[in-house]
């Protein structure tokens, strides 16, 4: 997926032998899997947080967690070294007081439905490791005001992808809150959560909701819109009391 902090199939994707039955027909294939990783974040005195993940960009990947999931409010995540053993890998963090971060531009007035679908369509379409194997979502930041997707991600489980994004605007030292969140993947109130704490005040996502992550978005004021398929031509809102929407 262009943009996506170190996306390469090289060391995340394997091919294995397995058996297929497709069509009535079986067949001894080799077969392309996601590589998957263990690591460990530390942040300040707490217990260690362990994460699985895709083998790439795991320094972003621990640094946006880290700042999600770890530090208090009003701190962020200042790298204290990263220690490697064979069979693990461990990043440690102290949090530190924020400062203040560059802001993107607004969110650049109402979207309709049209355009939302046409974005969707543009963040599904690029190229990235779900092809071949069927076993990765995506996320990524867009911006209004200039048409671009600044911060892209991909990783085997759907919150990687957003402490990934979350990892690329802490190291550009840039807010969030102006910014789309664009998923292919379900979006729960666990998501919920961890997008409104990363600063997202617009959330579009490929697939369902659920309705706590409806209830948590109606409470902060989130415009969520959910099934946005590029196939169907579809669109639902769900809330959107700020009117990010034009439908």
């Amino acid at each position: 997926m262009p943009g996506s902090s170190g996306t390469s199939v090289e060391g995340v994707v394997t091919s294995l032998p397995c058996r297929r039955y497709r069509d009535g027909t079986v067949a001894d294939i080799d077969d392309d899997i996601a590589i998957e990783v263990g690591i460990e974040v530390c942040c300040g005195p707490g217990p260690a947080r362990r994460l699985f993940a895709a083998p790439l960009g795991l320094d972003v990947l621990a640094l946006g967690h880290a700042w999600l999931e770890m530090c208090p409010a009003g701190h962020v995540p200042a790298a204290r070294g990263r220690e490697s053993a064979p069979d693990a890998r461990r990043f440690v963090f102290e949090a530190v007081p924020a400062t203040s971060r560059n802001m993107p531009a607004s969110e650049g007035g109402r979207q309709s439905a049209g355009q939302v679908v046409s974005l969707m369509r543009r963040f599904i379409a690029a190229p990235g490791l779900w092809d071949g194997t069927g076993c990765f979502h995506r996320a990524a930041a867009y911006a209004p005001d200039t048409g671009d997707f600044p911060f892209q991600a991909e990783d085997i489980g759907r919150h990687n992808c957003l402490d990934r994004l979350c990892g690329q605007a802490h190291l550009a030292d840039t807010s969030l809150s102006g910014l789309v969140l664009f998923l292919s993947a379900r979006f729960t109130a666990s998501m919920c959560d961890k997008a409104l704490r990363a600063g997202f005040r617009t959330v579009v996502s490929r697939s369902a909701v659920t309705t706590e992550a409806v209830r948590l978005a109606q409470e902060a004021g989130l415009s969520l819109a959910g099934f946005v398929r590029e196939a169907e031509n579809r669109c639902t809102v769900f809330c959107d009391a700020a009117g990010r929407f034009a439908l």
